[in-house]
């Protein structure tokens, strides 16, 4: 519980400073792209991480249908650079729009993530019922007494 505490108090110190500016309507533009940075480096860093994990557990579930999650991350990533299209090449394009074109992108990339984790679970899941099937059937061969209907009729 202290291990998380020690990493969480961190992220919001520096996260204070930022509902304290949005709390009061000015943003300033450093803290704005500084978070938008922050955001772009740990997409990064998330796919580097992604793609480390799909060539270890090559063939497992979780690798077959990791490129759910890093669509799923680059839909994030995508979404930080259209809150940076306003700033700094303003074209045609209302905030609105821009916001509404970064939250759909976020939308995208938790959809893609639910995807992901869903694919992921079902597929754990088929291998846990085949792993119980397994342990029934060494069950039986090893203990021919402890089995199901087989054994009882070879009783009787």
């Amino acid at each position: 519980m202290l291990r998380r505490a020690t990493v969480i108090a961190p992220v919001l110190v520096f996260m204070l400073p930022s509902v304290a500016y949005a709390a009061s309507g000015d943003v300033p533009v450093l803290l704005s792209s500084g978070a938008g940075g922050a955001a772009l480096l740990a997409a990064a860093a998330l796919l580097l991480v992604m793609l480390s994990l799909r060539r270890l557990a090559s063939g497992a579930a979780i690798a077959d249908n990791i490129s759910f999650a890093v669509l799923a991350v680059i839909c994030l990533a995508a979404s930080v650079l259209a809150g940076w299209v306003e700033r700094i090449a303003p074209v045609g394009v209302s905030a609105d729009h821009v916001r509404l074109g970064a939250d759909l992108l976020a939308l995208v990339a938790i959809v893609l993530f639910g995807v992901y984790f869903y694919r992921v679970r079902q597929a754990m899941m088929r291998f846990q019922g085949l792993l119980a099937g397994e342990e029934e059937i060494l069950a039986t061969v090893l203990d021919p007494d402890a089995g199901g209907p087989e054994a009882s009729e070879g009783r009787a």
